[in-house]
């Protein structure tokens, strides 16, 4: 059947179906014929025009997919740089803080460290003092005894 030609077929179809014999030279096969060729004209343009559609298509997604990139960068680069801003700034707020916590725990030590040393110059004073007053009575009873 793929060597047959289709005029053959047409014309078996309309002989069983309609019961009329019709000859090749029938004015009706030249209207089939001029469809044949009308649909085969109509599927080269169509399959010209999905072509190019295609082509257009692929154009555009193309297009499309390079525009989303340069977008979807510029949102992260934008995001990063942000996310840095935000970042810089909060540890400047910790660092200063920890700054101001690590001054203040300095100070407190320092200023008990003070406090102890007064206190402990204090009692080196009383006790030199005291040796004084110890040393003056040994030296008065020395020379009481002496005398």
């Amino acid at each position: 059947m793929l060597g047959e030609d289709p005029t053959d077929d047409l014309l078996k179809e309309i002989a069983s179906k309609h019961g009329v014999a019709l000859d090749r030279a029938d004015p009706i096969l030249m209207v089939q014929t001029m469809h044949r060729r009308l649909l085969a004209e109509s599927q080269h343009a169509h399959h010209a025009l999905l072509e190019e559609y295609r082509k257009t298509l692929e154009a555009l997604l193309e297009r499309w997919s390079t525009e989303t990139t340069a977008k979807a960068e510029r949102i992260v680069t934008a995001s990063l740089t942000a996310t840095t801003e935000t970042m810089k700034a909060e540890m400047a707020t910790h660092t200063m803080d920890v700054a101001r916590a690590i001054r203040n725990e300095v100070t407190g030590v320092l200023e008990t460290t003070e406090t102890r040393m007064r206190k402990a110059t204090t009692v080196g004073y009383l006790n030199l003092l005291a040796a004084v007053v110890t040393f003056s009575a040994a030296v008065v009873i020395y020379w009481i005894i002496r005398v």
